[in-house]
Parts: structure tokens; sequence; C-alpha cells
């Protein structure tokens, strides 16, 4: 530890690094730093690099690096044309039809899952092996047809291996008829899956909730961008774009990685009572507001908008 201390302030202490911006500042998550060194460059404030899947590569081989020096007309791909229409007027792409189209298969009730993991290089719980997501935790949104809502729990912090205990609540909690909407739902079917095989008394059960998981995620991308996406629909990208009374930055806990840092540490027998019930407060919180910030994003997705024609 000494040493790596040691080299972290020896890079502090030395000049910035003299990297370009580029996709890998957005992989695996968009780096808080980005805005600083964007400043530092020549680079205008909507660069062709916004484009998703590398689409910006070919512009930049052409000596286009603007997103404004574009057409949207002549853009081959729908999705580039929405970006490039939506960056240079300021307008949002919003296709209110499309959305309601999208999720009108869904049947209810609902079930908003989100699902929080940890995954430890060294096995926390015996059968587990290095890396492996183990789901300590999941906030529920139980929606009916005629509106009514109920919000469910599962947060597992005393040490004990977590599985069981949310495999057996996830089966109790949602009715095998339920539609159940996660936001890149490949997650949160994987988990599922492991969690049938892992505790088998619930195995025929969590199945069936993996094969009626829905992706709210893919009706984002198709149905809606604002600009201030910059290129990206993860949840934490949109919302601020579309309902921003639900900002992380309220939370104690803001994002997957200080969620697994909170697991870790109330789950440590070394943490007072008083912390451990902060930590689980603040861990709740964070669960509840990715499932109920998934409720308001189909809600207001499907929503009208004055004088959109899409709508």
């Amino acid at each position: 530890m000494a040493d790596l201390l040691g080299e972290a302030r020896r890079i502090v202490a030395g000049l910035e690094p003299d990297c370009p911006t580029g996709p890998h500042c957005r992989k695996p998550a968009p780096c808080p730093f980005a805005a600083h060194c964007q400043a530092l460059e020549d680079a205008p404030e909507w660069p062709v690099t916004l484009l998703p899947d590398g689409g910006g590569r070919k512009w930049a081989r052409k000596g286009v690096c603007d997103l404004l020096e574009l057409d949207a007309a002549t853009m081959a791909k729908p999705r580039e044309a929405r970006i490039v229409a939506a960056t240079q007027s300021g307008t949002p792409f919003h296709d209110a039809q499309g959305a309601r189209r999208a999720m009108a298969s869904w049947s209810w009730p609902r079930a908003w899952l989100d699902f929080e993991t940890i995954a430890a290089s060294v096995p926390l719980w015996a059968g587990t092996r290095p890396y492996q997501q183990v789901p300590f935790q999941f906030s529920l949104h139980l929606e009916q047809a005629d509106g009514t809502m109920t919000h469910h729990q599962y947060l597992c912090v005393d040490g004990s291996d977590p599985r069981p205990g949310c495999a057996e609540a996830l089966a109790r909690t949602i009715p095998p008829n339920a539609t159940i909407i996660a936001y890149n739902a490949g997650f949160e079917r994987a988990i599922l899956r492991a969690l049938a095989r892992q505790v088998p008394a619930f195995e025929a059960p969590l199945m069936a909730l993996a094969e009626r998981t829905v992706d709210l995620l893919p009706v984002t991308r198709n149905h809606w961008y604002h600009r201030d996406q910059r290129g990206s629909w993860s949840i934490k990208a949109v919302l601020p774009t579309i309902a921003p009374e639900l900002a992380y930055t309220q939370l104690a806990v803001q994002d997957g990685a200080m969620a697994q840092d909170s697991f870790l540490e109330a789950s440590s027998p070394t943490t007072s009572p008083e912390r451990r019930r902060a930590l689980e407060e603040a861990l709740r919180a964070y669960c509840t507001r990715d499932t109920w910030a998934m409720v308001i994003l189909a809600r207001r997705l499907a929503a009208p908008q004055e004088g959109n024609a899409n709508d």
C-alpha cells in the first residue's frame, strides 16, 4: 500500500498525461474528468466522436471533427441522424408514439427490477468464484394496471451469503404473471439465471422470471435523444435530460462502485452499528432510485410533448 500511495503521489505531482480524448473516455464508464481534458484541447464542443459505435471515426479520417458541420439529412444511419439533428438544434428527439408501441405488449403487473451485486476478487462465500457477480440487494417497484404502485426491496449486509435470501424474496414478491422490466436487461437476466442454478429450491420461478424480463434500454435508445447525453444512453446519462429532479448527485451512494464499497464496509464485523445503519439507508435509497427512475423514464417517454410531430 505504501508503494501504491507513493506512485499515486508521484503521478499527481507530475505533468498531466498527453492523451487525446475519445471513446476510451466513456468506457468502461464515463470519466468525470472528460470535460476538463476536452477544455485543454483545441476540440469542438460537440466532437464527431460522440457518434456511437465508432461512427465518428470515418468523419475524423475525412478531416471533419465537429458534429455541427454534418448534415443530418445525409446521414445513412437513423440514430446518427437523430444525434446530429438534436445536437445542432438543441431540441431533443422524442418519438412518444414509437415508445408507446414498443411498451404496449408489456403485460400487467409490471415489476421494475434492479440488482446491486458484489464481484470480489477473493470469493467471500463458499461456492463462489473470483469476480462472480453475487446479488446482495434488489429494488422492485410493482405496478398494477390501475396505477397502484408498491415498493419491495431486499438487502443483506450481515456477512452471510445473500443469494438464498435474495432468491426467496424474488420468488415470493414477484407475481408469476408479471412482466419484469430492467434497464440493460441482459444483466438482470444473467443474475436471475445464475440464482436459479445456485439456489435450486427456487430454480423454476427464477428461470420463469428471467424469461419474462424485458429491456427499457432499447426503447429509450430508439425513441429519445438529448444532446446533453453526449452519445450515451446509460440511465445516468439519460435521466438528467428527461427527469432532472431524480439526479443521483443528491444521494450518498451515487453509482454501482460506491454501492459495492458501501456493502463491503457495512458487512464488515468492525463496522459500528450506527455506521452500518447509515450505509444500509444509503444503499436502499440508491437502489430505490434506480427502479423509480425507470418508472418515470418510461412514463415520460410515452407522454406526448406539445409541438412534437412524432407524438
